[in-house]
């Protein structure tokens, strides 16, 4: 009997030291806290080859590979911030006069070039005189802005710009990269392009070059980086001529990440073992113009009937999966001028067939509709991107389920863009690209834009002109939604065309790298919601992290 109590109380003993020490360890690894640190080493795959890495040559709106390369070696005087709104970069703060016309911009006093020299006055009045100047062969949008502001300085350490009239999305136009006057000033504009810095240039931002070539650049953190040093050591950024080069380096291993656009021909892989998709809607959308110049576009009651006739939000999942998303208007979720409340029409073919029945397009036995003897038939003009392809055929299975005949032909980009110019064309799809960080789209919409602007659909009404016009000239943000507002409810009531969807841009990554901010999630706060072209996922980069710790946190008792 004895031995079987003594047995009985080891056995206890043991159990009770199982269920401790278990305890203990479960104690101690959830007060273990993986917390990021300086250290290792990050390979990209940039898909492009970059022409130059001079921003006062390269045009980033089509070297894509470029504006990746200035991202994370210059600044401006403003930068993007997570959430889309302007923050200081350079310029450590700004004045803006009550008249909307002078912007004043008080400048850093503690950034150094990557070579040493200081960063100050002389440097932003060199690079936006030259952005000014007839050679300046970049963003040609930028240069018109720039080309109608008065440049000086005001103040030690700080300048002073004057527009000819108030335009509140001018800070978008701030965020250009600052180039050093030291290293080009003395360098003839014609010669730019083959300058030392063209070669192997310097900027105020969190990564420097230390080695450059045909095929990569590598770069190191810059430890004085005025918003501190970055935590990732070193960043490589690999060219490939595409982005299927680019994957293929992806899925063998040697780059750690690659950017691409989700409606794309990448999108529908699955990606490598090991690699995670980080993803964020980006400024672009693509959009089905209807041409209001003639008819039966010109009628309103006829476009409505065809907004209800195509379900985008069936089309979307059946075509494009979880690469792209539905939305509304031209203001785009993720802009503080974006409206919830204004909601597109509700997809119904049942009504959309009644409604034309009321305009007089009656069905034949074939269940094609014509009024008059004229048939209801269109031609529907697309590009060649194999996202858009598709959609254009699934748009003309759609129209033709209510008796609307579409032929689809595919153009090259170029012709299909001067064919819109020209108005030539029924109707069209195509996208628009990098729309940037300020909700203005009056060169999309305003009827001034029809003949010299990018309002193909030919739009004009005053509502929607005064609008976009008063939110131009409003520096107060709530005047500016509401004026935005507005404009939305507004152009869903003209449907002057329909914008069917609006892709994202997938950052495909090792597991290993956090700190990123990009998800596929719109309901974290401090997370990246709208990406402002493919190179914004760099806007925080000082935060990106590879490496880690594992320390115990919180009170453990014994």
């Amino acid at each position: 009997m004895s031995r079987r109590i003594r047995l009985q109380i080891v056995i206890t003993v043991i159990s009770s030291m199982l269920v401790l020490g278990l305890m203990a360890y479960v104690a101690v690894t959830r007060a273990a806290v993986s917390r990021p640190i300086e250290g290792g080493a990050f390979i990209e795959g940039i898909p492009g080859i970059p022409t130059t890495l001079n921003p006062l040559v390269s045009d980033t709106t089509t070297d894509l590979a470029a504006a990746d390369v200035h991202a994370v070696i210059f600044d401006g005087l403003v930068r993007v911030g997570l959430d889309g709104s302007f923050e200081p970069a350079l310029a450590e703060k700004w004045e803006i006069d009550p008249n909307g016309l002078v912007y004043t911009f008080t400048l850093r006093p503690d950034v150094s070039w990557h070579d040493g020299e200081p960063f100050g006055v002389d440097d932003v009045l060199f690079t936006l005189r030259s952005v000014q100047g007839p050679a300046f062969t970049g963003s040609a949008s930028l240069a018109t802005v720039w080309r109608t502001v008065l440049v000086e300085r005001a103040g030690d350490m700080s300048i002073r710009c004057k527009l000819q009239a108030p335009f509140a999305p001018f800070l978008k136009y701030a965020a250009l990269p600052i180039v050093p006057a030291h290293m080009l000033s003395d360098v003839p504009p014609e010669q730019w392009a083959n300058s030392a810095f063209s070669l192997r240039p310097i900027g105020t931002g969190p990564y420097k070059i230390t080695d450059i070539n045909a095929d990569a650049i590598a770069l190191a953190s810059n430890p004085s980086y005025y918003l501190g040093r970055p935590l990732v050591d070193t960043i490589t950024l690999r060219f490939y001529q595409d982005e299927s080069l680019a994957f293929a380096a992806l899925t063998r291993g040697e780059v750690s990440g690659m950017a691409f656009v989700a409606t794309g021909a990448l999108g529908a892989y699955q990606t490598p073992r090991g690699v995670v998709r980080r993803a964020a809607n980006v400024d672009s959308y693509t959009v089905l113009s209807f041409n209001l110049r003639q008819a039966p576009f010109d009628d309103v009651i006829f476009r409505r009937q065809i907004a209800q006739a195509i379900d985008r939000e069936d089309m979307i999942q059946r075509l494009l999966s979880d690469r792209a998303t539905r939305i509304d208007t031209p203001i785009l979720p993720g802009w503080w001028a974006y409206n919830p409340e204004a909601v597109w029409y509700i997809p119904s073919k049942e009504r959309a067939a009644q409604g034309l029945d009321t305009l007089g397009y009656i069905a034949g036995e074939e269940g094609s509709r014509s009024r008059d003897g004229r048939p209801l038939a269109f031609e529907l003009l697309v590009d060649g991107a194999a996202d858009r392809k598709i959609v254009a055929d699934d748009i003309a299975l759609q129209l033709g389920a209510v008796g609307v005949a579409v032929t689809v032909t595919v153009l090259d980009a170029d012709t299909l863009r001067q064919r819109l110019e020209a108005g030539e064309y029924d109707l069209a799809l195509h996208g628009w690209q990098r729309l940037g960080a300020d909700p203005d789209v009056y060169e999309l919409w305003h009827s001034s834009q029809v003949t010299i602007g990018r309002n193909y659909a030919g739009l004009q009404d005053q509502v929607v002109d005064d609008a976009l016009s008063l939110a131009r000239i409003q520096t107060d943000q709530e005047l500016r939604t509401e004026l935005y507002y507005d404009f939305q409810q507004r152009w869903i009531e003209l449907a002057p065309s329909i914008i069917m969807y609006q892709p994202l841009e997938v950052y495909a990554t090792v597991s290993d790298l956090g700190g990123t901010a990009l998800t596929q999630r719109t309901d974290m706060p401090g997370m990246i919601n709208l990406l402002f072209g493919r190179d914004s996922r760099f806007r925080n980069l000082t935060h990106w992290f590879v490496a880690r710790s594992q320390e115990i946190s919180g009170d453990i008792q014994p």
